[in-house]
């Protein structure tokens, strides 16, 4: 494809991804079905583009508003463009049958693109940047320099297979991994691969689980005898492995208020042979005070997994912002009555804001005494000794700046009274 043409379907595509709403990778994967004159080589270039596009999307906004350039998806791709393959010329994107027409305005995209003389970073619009957790704004540069990084693509390991033996069946499939960092239970994939192949060999030996989210999973503490809410299971990636995590004995219950993904939880249940160990909760009265754990995995922006999902940033406002924070406090308030005296709550987000997480915690601390913070720092050493909190609160956040993975909060409360 000529370079044109690459920057046509881009174009495209991004329109697709932020004026309809479309997922990145589904409509990705969908217009190549339909174009299929692009090589691999193309193929690569135009994901390249979109997401780092969507990535730097805010950074275009403010630098066309700098320059006076007018903002629109085209006039910011082309600027994209041209700052990053400074060799590229006008006539380049012009050239062939299925290029882009030239507009009045490109010469300039152009010349003040090339003359540019920074790297662009992906960053938050001013009003989201301020919400951050405090330590994060204090390195906010290098924050937006990790959003750069391609997401890991990990795996959890059931407990029953050791992970020398799931790197060994990697490997005969021709695929690359490493044991990661810190969590005794995650792989790490060594070269982009298909979601597919993998599914085709994990059978019951492996889970697809970012190593961020098996930390706060671990980190919360489900052991042999317990009895656990999974309050918000969504697919059930969590509550698999707090299955694995109490070696079967004691009882999980699990819900969320999408009901689709409850089915998608039973059939994966299924697959494994597990059906009988994970029970429907169903708000009965008796319930109340009855477990030792709560995992509260709650609805939030998605911010942390800005890398992975980069369009969740460009549609958070005002208005969605404040709906999460409003489902946060009802699902926090409600279920802590599930939670018995001495017994644990788990309130987890994939967010980096302030808002949806220390916030979250003083405000329902406030209204119910009963329950004090357990501070992380003491359950972290214990199970994560090479992890470095870059934080003296109680609670704990991680981010792709401290140990590359997807971004996560997690703050344990006990039920004293």
């Amino acid at each position: 494809m000529r370079k044109g043409a690459v920057l046509k379907s881009s174009i495209e595509l991004i329109y697709q991804i932020i004026e309809n709403n479309k997922k990145p990778k589904l409509e990705i994967k969908n217009y190549f079905k339909r174009n299929r004159f692009a090589g691999a080589k193309d193929k690569r270039l135009i994901q390249e583009i979109v997401f780092k596009y969507l990535k730097i999307y805010f950074s275009l906004q403010k630098i066309c508003k700098t320059n006076l350039i007018k903002f629109n998806i085209r006039n910011s791709i082309l600027f994209y463009f041209f700052s990053e393959y400074k060799k590229t010329t006008l006539e380049d994107i012009y050239e062939g049958k299925y290029s882009i027409q030239p507009k009045n305005e490109d010469e300039k995209i152009y010349k003040t693109a090339v003359n540019l003389k920074y790297k662009i970073l992906p960053a938050l619009p001013d009003w989201l940047e301020k919400k951050l957790n405090t330590n994060l704004k204090k390195k906010i540069k290098e924050v937006y320099k990790s959003i750069l990084l391609e997401p890991r693509f990990d795996l959890r390991v059931n407990n029953l297979k050791i992970r020398d033996e799931v790197i060994e069946l990697l490997k005969k499939s021709d695929i690359p991994s490493q044991k990661s960092k810190f969590s005794p239970f995650c792989v790490t994939i060594l070269k982009r691969i298909a979601e597919k192949k993998i599914n085709s060999i994990k059978r019951s030996f492996f889970e697809i689980q970012d190593e961020g989210s098996q930390i706060v999973t671990i980190l919360s503490g489900a052991r042999s005898g317990m009895k656990v809410l999974d309050y918000c299971a969504g697919k059930g990636t969590k509550t698999i492995a707090l299955l694995e995590q109490m070696q079967g004995q004691g009882t999980i219950y699990a819900y969320d208020h999408n009901f689709k993904r409850l089915n998608h939880l039973r059939k994966r249940l299924d697959l494994l042979n597990l059906c009988k160990k994970v029970s429907i909760f169903n708000h009965d009265k008796v319930f109340e005070n009855f477990f030792d754990l709560v995992i509260l995995d709650v609805p939030c922006t998605g911010s942390g997994v800005w890398r992975r999902r980069p369009e969740t940033i460009i549609r958070i406002n005002r208005n969605n912002l404040k709906y999460y924070l409003k489902i946060q406090k009802e699902i926090l308030n409600n279920a802590s009555k599930y939670c018995k005296k001495n017994g644990i709550i788990s309130y987890i987000t994939c967010s980096l804001f302030e808002s949806e997480n220390e916030n979250q915690i003083k405000s329902f601390l406030e209204k119910n005494k009963g329950f004090k913070i357990l501070d992380i720092n003491l359950i972290l050493k214990n199970k994560f000794n090479k992890i470095t909190l870059n934080s003296l609160e109680q609670w704990l956040t991680l981010s792709p700046l401290e140990i590359k993975s997807d971004g996560f909060f997690i703050c344990l409360l006990k039920k004293y009274a």
